[in-house]
């Protein structure tokens, strides 16, 4: 946008401002079968250790979270959520320039 500001920031301050959400704003429902794991990045992520920026998860906070849960991650689910941390940090590094 000419301000600098994304079309999402734009959306977001409309929806403040007016109460009324704009379609492009709502994300599509989250597919049963990967909610357990979308869920567990969320808790892992609200527990995330930080300082000047957020830290990515460590395969201990990883490790600790599945002791203490009863969880057991497939290679596949291990690697999603590992990606999934990877691309929240970059948003959010983006977010923070902006």
């Amino acid at each position: 946008m000419e301000d600098g500001a994304t079309l999402r920031t734009h959306l977001q301050r409309l929806a403040y401002s007016t109460q009324r959400i704009d379609p492009r704003l709502e994300a599509p429902p989250i597919a049963e079968s990967v909610r357990g794991l979308w869920e567990m990045f969320l808790q892992l992520s609200a527990t995330r250790r930080s300082g000047m920026t957020a830290h990515p998860f460590t395969m201990v906070d990883i490790e600790a979270y599945c002791r203490m849960t009863g969880v057991r991650l497939t290679d596949w689910e291990l690697e999603t959520l590992i990606a999934l941390d990877s691309v929240a940090l970059v948003a959010a590094a983006k977010n923070r320039k902006s």
